[in-house]
């Protein structure tokens, strides 16, 4: 989307593009990150909460500090049967909240001063035809959510990468989506072990932490938390997942920032 709409496809180009970085993304993802600033003429910002995902859910924390999973980990009762998925607030608290202070700074406001009445943004998120059922209004009265690779000029995930393979050859995309996402697809938590095995060990070993006696996520829930929807350790899913039917969790992810 950034870079069809460099080259004019969707009429007047934005002023700007935010990124919003949890701490959490796959090396590749701010690699490309930097290598699309060079493409573009507008500016694109790199924006965060003040924390580190990861670290706060290493700690069992959530961006205030306070004891809390900010994740949807899959949740299991003892006997391992399910017991649902953690509300998630990680979208929110830590994309959404920073982007939207950004965006307040941008048109000269603190995060608490009262919007003007004459004041509208319009917000391009890249969501596409195969996850059309992400696409809603913004919470935000200034706010006007737009989705040009809906409506502008409508485009699968696969075409955009067919697209960029085809103007980019040389180059690769990565979805950006923290590590340790529990929307993470069987091929995408694949995709991460064999690219970057060390985040992959990272986040084998963060979703044991959960189960550990010495994790908030065992006093919290008590239940099970898991990384991965089948309700197993992570590498033994990943394992046993060559049979697998494919689940894209990022359709569950309804606030159009994560899994883009």
């Amino acid at each position: 989307m950034a870079l069809l709409a460099e080259s004019g496809a969707f009429g007047e180009k934005p002023d700007c593009a935010i990124f919003a970085d949890t701490g959490w993304e796959p090396s590749s993802v701010y690699r490309t990150l930097r290598w699309l600033r060079r493409q573009v003429s507008y500016t694109i910002y790199r924006v965060h909460s003040g924390r580190n995902l990861r670290d706060d859910v290493k700690a069992g924390v959530n961006v205030r500090g306070r004891p809390w999973l900010t994740i949807p980990v899959y949740l299991a009762e003892r006997d391992h049967k399910p017991a649902g998925i953690n509300w998630r607030q990680c979208t929110s608290d830590y994309k959404i909240a920073p982007i939207r202070r950004k965006i307040q700074k941008l048109l000269g406001l603190n995060p608490r001063q009262p919007m003007s009445s004459g004041t509208a943004v319009e917000m391009w998120l890249g969501i596409t035809t195969d996850e059309a059922m992400r696409v809603k209004p913004s919470r935000e009265w200034w706010i006007t959510n737009r989705y040009p690779l809906i409506y502008d000029l409508p485009m699968s995930r696969n075409e955009c990468l067919e697209w960029f393979a085809t103007t980019f050859p040389r180059r690769t995309l990565t979805r950006s989506a923290c590590v340790g996402c529990p929307f993470r697809s069987s091929s995408s938590w694949l995709e991460i072990r064999e690219s970057e095995p060390e985040l992959y060990q990272e986040a084998v070993e963060i979703d044991a932490m959960l189960r550990s006696g010495d994790h908030n996520a065992g006093r919290m829930f008590r239940k099970l938390a898991y990384l991965h929807h089948r309700r197993v350790p992570l590498d033994e899913a990943i394992e046993d997942d060559s049979q697998e039917r494919e689940l894209n969790g990022f359709i569950n992810e309804c606030e159009g920032h994560c899994g883009l």
